[in-house]
C-alpha cells in the first residue's frame, strides 16, 4: 500500500470522525489528508515524506483558518422565528383557563391553550378555574395576566 492510499484512508477516517465528534475542526484535517493523497498519487516517489507532512499541515491549517467560519454558518442553519425563542405563534390577548395554581413570579402553574397544557407565569396568584389573558411567551412558558371580574 502506497503513501497515497494511506493518506486517502486517513482523510476519509478523519472526515467520518467529524460526524461523531462535531466541532467542525477534524474535517479540515481530513481534507488536508485527501489533498496530500492526491498530490502523492500525482507526483509519486518524488513527493517525500517530509514534503507530504508539510503539505498536510499547511493545507489542513489553511482550510481550517479560511473555511471554518464560512462552513460553520452553512451547517448552523437559521430559526424561522428568532424574536422570542419560539418556532410557533402564540395568540397574544387570548383568554385561557387556569388548570393548575399559578404562583407569582414562578413557573409551575398551568393553563390550557389550544387543547394542550402549558406552563404559565403571572405577577399575581391565580387559582384553577379562573381565566387569564396571554401577554407573551418564552420557549414553552406563557406569560399571563389575571382577568378582573366585572360586577
Amino acid at each position: 500500500m502506497g503513501n497515497d492510499m494511506i493518506w486517502a484512508i486517513t482523510g476519509i477516517v478523519l472526515i467520518f470522525i467529524e460526524f461523531f465528534i462535531p466541532g467542525l475542526v477534524i474535517i479540515f484535517f481530513g481534507a488536508g489528508a485527501l489533498v496530500t493523497a492526491l498530490l502523492s498519487f500525482i507526483i509519486g516517489d518524488l513527493f517525500s515524506l517530509p514534503l507530504q507532512l508539510l503539505t498536510f499541515t499547511i493545507t489542513s491549517l489553511l482550510s481550517l483558518l479560511l473555511l471554518r467560519k464560512y462552513m460553520k454558518n452553512v451547517f448552523k442553519g437559521k430559526l424561522e422565528s428568532e424574536n422570542d425563542g419560539t418556532n410557533f405563534n402564540i395568540e397574544i390577548g387570548k383568554v385561557v383557563p387556569v388548570v393548575e395554581f399559578i404562583q407569582p413570579g414562578e413557573v409551575g402553574g398551568k393553563v390550557k391553550y389550544q387543547g394542550t397544557i402549558w406552563n404559565a407565569q403571572s405577577d399575581i396568584s391565580v387559582a384553577p378555574g379562573e381565566s387569564v389573558k396571554i401577554t407573551g411567551s418564552r420557549n414553552l412558558t406563557l406569560f399571563v395576566k389575571k382577568i378582573k371580574k366585572e360586577n
